[in-house]
């Protein structure tokens, strides 16, 4: 008879000697656990007993997805001396790439994972060359038909270079899992002063940026060359 997970769960420590019924797939709250607690150099007694967890609930959270509620979360979290936030994969305040030595392969991404990446939306950066030198600001954007687009402020330093050739790019990183992405686009900027176009973007995109002030003007970057990799533990 194949036994549940739940049943482990509920089993006390050292006295269930029964492998799990399914191979370990662990997910990413998993691996943070595992780094965390070998970072600290603690065994998973130490962890369940600081936590007061069950060891074989801990030894399933490290080998399984899983969802833990709020509170075993917190006293995972204070047993291995971080954050429920760090634990679920949030950023911090320390400085990313950080970790020694290499941690993975980086591997080309194809045009239609680049647009999938894309696609969500978010943070970005904006490259563009001044009568100073080249600037390089952070944004807000969503991916439109293929396209770019970001909004800004009428007399922004970006909105007087929002008809030049620009550079953006976009990633993420999650330094405990050693792997992270990048996507790189070059092409033209335009400001969008076409009315129907206009109000075609004002209806249906829900882009917001994080500065206060008046965002009036959009800015539509078309394109002409996308390229990513990805950076992927062994």
């Amino acid at each position: 008879m194949t036994v549940k997970p739940a049943e482990y769960v509920t089993a006390r420590a050292g006295q269930d000697t029964r492998s799990w019924p399914t191979p370990p797939d662990p997910g990413d709250l998993s691996r943070r656990l595992v780094a965390r607690r070998t970072e600290l150099r603690l065994s998973l007694n130490q962890v369940a007993g600081r936590a007061v967890v069950n060891r074989r609930y801990l030894e399933f959270l490290e080998n399984f997805p899983g969802q833990p509620d709020a509170g075993t979360l917190r006293r995972l979290a204070a047993a291995l001396r971080t954050t429920p936030a760090a634990l679920l994969g949030a950023g911090g305040d320390a400085p990313l790439g950080r970790r020694p030595g290499p941690v993975g392969r980086l591997e080309p991404l194809s045009l239609a994972e680049c647009h999938r990446l894309l696609v969500p939306g978010g943070f970005g950066r904006l490259a563009f060359i001044t009568a100073s030198g080249l600037m390089i600001l952070p944004v807000n954007y969503l991916m439109v038909t293929g396209t770019i687009v970001l909004r800004t402020g009428t007399g922004s330093l970006i909105a007087a270079h929002g008809d030049d050739q620009v550079s953006f790019q976009t990633d993420h990183l999650d330094e405990t899992m050693g792997s992270g992405w990048s996507v790189l686009i070059r092409g033209q900027a335009h400001r969008v002063l076409q009315p129907a176009e206009l109000r075609n973007l004002r209806e249906s995109c829900d882009l917001r940026p994080w500065p206060a002030g008046d965002h009036d003007m959009w800015i539509r970057i078309v394109p002409a060359c996308v390229t990513g990799r990805r950076i992927r533990t062994p």
